[in-house]
């Protein structure tokens, strides 16, 4: 979960205070909203079609702030303790300067005036961005492709926007700003796909049944990866759009990968065995739990024909930014036996043959597409994907399908 953006960040400054000091300011707040102050205290604006706007001018507030200090006999009523505490009004999302600024303390209260964002003040049917981080699991900037007749015949194919996807609402907000008051477009993603576009710089299209397409472009194919994860995770399902024709494809055996030396291997050589296949990395928080139990499993059941097969994946958080020789001395230490293959990915329009058939095959609950690290896919002995397993599955956790499997003899 990443969270890019000034509302996020001041949340998070204001969050490092005392408690003692933001029991204070959650007092102030409390006496500011009171009937006899917030009338008072709070105007509002309104333009046609707009609904309105209530804010208060910095010098008025100071004082406001400064009488309630000393009417409940605060130890410091200083100018200087007066503005720290206007500040935490700022970074706790109470108001917001009309004249936005990057800075997270000193704003300009001898000048500025202070839009109220709080819901309690604020229209709670209007979702600005101070208005939908309880539930945020992803924010930041990104592109979004501009379309129409306008866009064409001015030339611009995108435009810079702020997104937050939550997986409260099940919703992907689109601000033009990390300081909006309302979105520009809210997407509800229930029921909405999410794929890869190859058409657009590390795009991602999001496919919804009330606002149509929607593609956005990211800096990095990790945060494509990132941003991507974030949509299926507020409720999106993954669509494959790339890669291998897996409905030609009648058999594990049919496939291929490299191993970490770049030496082909054919998956009709593990014929007539049960194989574990699992997408792994090093600095995952499953890494330690995992890779132990698939040392064991390997152990107790390779002489009965349980073949585990490694694939380390980058795709995940850049859990896995290490070269081979890298990965293979980190796994030395769970003295892994099995086989390990090149570092690739697992979805996407490079994702590796291998896992574009078994995702076919063994859908999760995000459709065809692998969610984390350490997803796991049974396969029987006559190459038929058998069952799908989630990161969070340990591998003892299924012996009891290994052992089944092991069990059944391969067809001739």
């Amino acid at each position: 979960m990443t969270l890019h953006g000034r509302v996020f960040e001041r949340h998070q400054r204001f969050q490092q205070a005392d408690e003692a000091f933001k029991t204070e300011v959650q007092g102030l707040r409390e006496h500011l909203l009171s009937v006899d102050v917030k009338y008072e205290l709070f105007g509002y604006s309104q333009g046609c079609m707009v609904k309105p706007v209530y804010s208060v001018k910095g010098p008025a507030l100071l004082r406001a702030i400064e009488q309630y200090l000393k009417e409940m006999k605060a130890p410091d009523t200083s100018d200087e303790y007066v503005r720290k505490v206007a500040d935490a009004l700022v970074l706790s999302g109470f108001i917001t300067p009309q004249r936005e600024t990057t800075a997270l303390d000193n704003f300009a209260f001898t000048s500025d005036s202070f839009t109220a964002v709080s819901d309690v003040v604020a229209d709670p049917q209007t979702k600005s961005v101070w208005s939908v981080q309880t539930g945020a699991i992803q924010a930041g900037a990104l592109s979004r492709r501009k379309t129409g007749l306008l866009a064409s015949l001015r030339g611009a194919t995108s435009v810079k926007c702020y997104v937050v996807a939550n997986d409260a609402t099940h919703c992907v907000y689109v601000f033009d700003s990390d300081v909006s008051l309302r979105p520009a477009v809210t997407l509800d993603v229930t029921n909405a796909t999410v794929e890869f576009d190859g058409s657009f710089t590390n795009g991602i299209k999001l496919i919804t049944q009330s606002t149509g397409t929607e593609v956005f472009g990211t800096e990095t194919k990790e945060q494509q990866d990132e941003w991507l994860n974030a949509f299926i995770n507020a409720g999106a399902i993954y669509r494959e759009t790339f890669n291998l024709a897996s409905e030609s494809v009648k058999s594990f055996y049919e496939l291929k990968d490299y191993d970490m030396q770049g030496t082909e291997v054919e998956m009709s050589k593990y014929k007539g065995k049960v194989v574990l296949v699992v997408n792994v990395s090093s600095l995952c928080g499953l890494t330690p739990t995992n890779y132990p139990e698939l040392t064991k499993l390997d152990e107790m059941y390779r002489d009965q024909g349980l073949e585990i097969l490694a694939f380390p994946c980058n795709q995940f958080a850049s859990q896995e930014p290490g070269t081979h020789e890298e990965i293979m001395e980190f796994v030395k230490q769970y003295n892994c036996k099995f086989q390990f293959f090149e570092k690739h990915d697992v979805n996407g329009a490079n994702a590796r043959p291998v896992f574009t058939y078994l995702k076919a095959k063994l859908p999760g609950s995000f459709g065809n597409f692998v969610k984390w690290n350490f997803t796991k896919f049974l396969v029987d002995r006559n190459g038929v994907p058998y069952k799908r397993y989630a990161p969070k599955d340990l591998p003892f956790s299924f012996e009891g399908d290994i052992k089944k499997l092991l069990a059944q003899d391969a067809q001739a």
